[in-house]
């Protein structure tokens, strides 16, 4: 397979018992097949119909896995291996991509970027939890590390870079800000757009506020930042943080 004919992007989607937001997001991204992107489907041996239901429908998909696994990071982690785009992105089920934003990317694709990271912005759909808000714009920069400036559905990585990198699947629901953490301290450059590639359906792990959540942040942190001043510094943040949610 050549550089001209191999996908372009590869749209990788985790999925374990949402079978109707599955076919909602795979619906959505059935238009730009024939634009050099592959869709990727990994199922945590699902326990609803999915594992059924891909099996009949593997023409609406380029590839899939089905097998249960340790968690959504390993599960991308998976996707990644068996995809074969230059750029991947993630969504998850029920994640709609923006017709307008995603010709966008594909075009700048097209065009070769001389980056390894590209961001671009997100809209969250309602229900939102306090404090989340309706839009979601990308920042490369220092203040990557109080939070993560790169929503997840926004972010484009070069396949090489998840390969080298994969995601440390330690972290059961911020790993992606470790990535991007990593990446940032390392001196990788990130483009960042404006322009809204996706909407984010509501939910998901990262926007369930509790304790364990800011534990997990002050972990990761200490991963990065190993020095004594840095974790004084994140363990007060987290902390303020976390009672900010409290009080809300």
């Amino acid at each position: 397979m050549t550089k001209e004919t191999s996908p372009l992007l590869s749209i990788i989607i985790p999925s374990y018992n949402q079978l109707e937001g599955l076919k909602e997001t795979l619906k959505a991204f059935s238009k730009f097949r024939n634009k050099r992107v592959e869709l990727v489907v990994i199922d945590g041996q699902s326990s609803d119909d999915s594992p059924n239901w891909i099996r009949k429908n593997e023409a609406s998909m380029d590839c899939y896995q089905i097998e249960s696994d340790k968690g959504i990071y390993d599960a991308m982690n998976k996707g990644v291996v068996l995809s074969k785009g230059q750029w991947v992105v993630f969504f998850g089920t029920g994640d709609l991509p923006t017709e307008d934003g995603f010709a966008k990317l594909i075009h700048i694709l097209e065009e070769g970027p001389d980056t390894e990271v590209l961001a671009f912005g997100v809209h969250l759909l309602p229900p939102r939890e306090s404090g989340v808000p309706e839009f979601y714009q990308p920042v490369w920069n220092a203040s990557l590390k109080w939070r993560n400036t790169l929503h997840h559905q926004g972010a484009i990585y070069s396949r090489t870079v998840l390969r080298n990198d994969p995601y440390d699947v330690r972290f059961k629901v911020l790993a992606d800000y470790h990535l991007n953490l990593k990446l940032w301290k390392r001196g990788v450059r990130c483009m960042c757009f404006d322009t809204v590639i996706s909407e984010v359906a509501p939910g998901g792990v990262s926007r369930t506020f509790t304790q364990s959540l800011y534990l997990e942040e002050r972990a990761l942190k200490r991963n990065i930042f190993p020095s004594l001043p840095d974790q004084i510094a994140q363990h007060v943040f987290t902390r303020l943080k976390w009672l900010k949610k409290q009080l809300s």
